[in-house]
């Protein structure tokens, strides 16, 4: 089955730190995203997917990650679609079944905005086992 490259960041990015290759979850991403993309790369810069990871890395969100600041933008919009997903998936557990645009909707409540693999990398992190079903 075909993964998308940023879900397989998180994924790994995610595994590094457990496995204490990485502390910081953002060297963690940038190491992940620097084999999948390239050093240096607009994949590898590409924000949304990743402040979307921070996001849930910040909150406390993710298996093995603490709650800290990771982020450059404090009131991201990525983050606060990933924290959406990860609480309707907390609702409905079932949700994290459905198909990724239909979650895109009911992340962004409607609104016509192009997605970028966040509620994907939710999906992935969820379905591993990577997301906190209680915080803290």
């Amino acid at each position: 089955m075909f993964q998308n490259k940023y879900v397989q960041a998180a994924i790994n990015a995610v595994h590094y730190v457990e496995t204490k290759k990485f502390v910081d979850p953002v060297e963690a991403w940038s190491f992940a995203t620097g084999e999948l993309f390239g050093e240096g790369s607009w994949g590898q810069r590409k924000g949304c997917p990743k402040t979307a990871f921070l996001g849930l890395c910040e909150d406390g969100y993710v298996k093995g990650i603490p709650q800290g600041r990771y982020n450059h933008k404090e009131n991201s919009l990525n983050k606060r679609y990933a924290i959406n997903t990860v609480k309707l998936f907390h609702e409905d557990p079932s949700m994290a079944h459905e198909n990724s645009k239909k979650l895109w909707s009911v992340v962004t409540e409607g609104k016509v905005i192009k997605p970028n693999y966040q509620v994907d990398i939710v999906k992935a992190l969820w379905r591993k086992g990577m997301i906190l079903t209680e915080r803290g």
